[in-house]
């Protein structure tokens, strides 16, 4: 199968003048061999084979540029049919019709609207006045327009097939533009929100630091070597917890506001507190817990909970469901974080209305470095987001 496909495609590939051309000489072909064959006809002399053979290569071979100057094509080798037909040049071969019923074809899918207008008009009046002369019967001269008719029949539906192709390929190229410019602006939103949230993290862990550090400073003076102690681990524990932060926010750079809350962040121990206002909303969300619970980095706690919250979110707006499921999965290098709803009637994926929130999630992930799975599960929707952790006392 593949390797049908791969001809095809090659053959799609091959210059249109190239088929065009093959076809003009096999329809010269077709014309000089009735020619050829007409020569022990009674009054067929030598000058007019060769009289006969001329005016065919003036039709036949135009066609090998019948896509490229549709207009042009049918207009050289019209002429040439009308003076051959005029002069009565024995012997007329049968098989000049192709040529014509070829041309009918190309001007109709391929021409300008008003050139295939104006040959369609040219072209019936012609066939009437060149043909009634020599027709012996009217369905003679009834079968030739009716094999002109579809001809052109056939060239329009092609012309209408491309134009719907085109049409088709520049809805698909625009669609295209135009999701890529949506993911690119909520990526930028995303990341001015991580920024903000982070700065308030790493802004606070600095208080902090200060803090401690007056502490020790006083107690230092009062003679407690104890609880200065306490106060310097807790500067060491704050000051690799924002350096942390700091590697993190390379790359994301923004304007701080001023007067920023230098609060800290919601995280996972705030879960409880999330999850009750989902409830009061009429979602019943479980939750549940494996491993060994440990501090984690703040931006990653934040982060984690951010991800249950948005997750949550979208089951509330985007699902029927009215029960949802978080696991909490300690591990020793890295923490899952899963939310589980069991899908409903009226079920919808997440971002299906042009919504953000799994590029959200996906942004906030891999800015530790993790990765981010959402995608339909059990009849539900599923999100699982890995954090890499980093080693304990490290």
């Amino acid at each position: 199968m593949k390797g049908w496909k791969a001809f095809v495609e090659r053959v799609r590939g091959v210059n249109p003048i190239v088929w065009d051309s093959a076809l003009a000489l096999i329809l010269l072909g077709l014309t000089l061999t009735e020619i050829a064959l007409s020569a022990d006809q009674q009054g067929v002399t030598t000058a007019d084979l060769w009289w006969s053979a001329a005016f065919m290569v003036t039709q036949a071979l135009p066609i090998a540029f019948r896509r490229r100057a549709p207009f042009t094509v049918i207009a050289v080798v019209g002429i040439s049919g009308a003076v051959y037909n005029a002069l009565n040049i024995p012997p007329q071969p049968y098989t000049e019709v192709l040529i014509f019923l070829v041309l009918f074809y190309t001007v109709a899918a391929y021409a300008k609207r008003d050139q295939v207008i104006l040959v369609g008009v040219l072209s019936a009046v012609g066939l009437v006045v060149l043909n009634i002369p020599f027709t012996d019967t009217f369905k003679n001269l009834a079968l030739i327009f009716v094999l002109s008719a579809a001809a052109w029949v056939l060239g329009l539906n092609t012309r209408y097939r491309v134009q719907q192709a085109e049409l088709l390929r520049e809805r698909a190229e625009r669609a295209e533009r135009e999701r890529e410019e949506r993911v690119r602006i909520a990526t930028l939103e995303e990341r001015t929100e991580i920024a903000r949230e982070i700065h308030d993290v790493v802004a606070h862990t600095v208080s902090v630091v200060a803090v401690q550090a007056g502490a020790a400073r006083r107690v230092l003076d009062q003679g407690e070597p104890e609880e200065a102690r306490r106060a310097l681990a807790a500067i060491e524990q704050a000051s690799r917890e924002a350096m942390a932060e700091l590697r993190q926010l390379l790359g994301v750079l923004r304007e701080t506001d001023a007067g920023v809350d230098l609060g800290p962040q919601p995280g996972l121990q705030r879960l409880e507190q999330l999850v009750d206002q989902f409830r009061q909303a009429g979602l019943e969300v479980h939750i549940d817990e494996e491993g060994e619970r440990r501090a984690l980095p703040a931006g990653l706690d934040l982060s984690a909970y951010r991800v249950v919250q948005e997750a949550l979110t979208n089951t509330l707006t985007h699902s029927g469901s009215t029960s949802a499921r978080v696991l909490i999965r300690f591990g020793t290098d890295a923490l899952d974080v899963e939310v589980i709803d069991r899908g409903g009637p009226t079920q919808a994926a997440p971002d299906s209305n042009g919504g953000q929130g799994i590029v959200g999630m996906r942004e906030r992930v891999a800015m530790f470095g993790g990765e981010l799975e959402a995608g339909p599960a059990d009849g539900g929707f599923a999100v699982h987001a890995t954090f890499p952790l980093p080693e304990e006392g490290g």
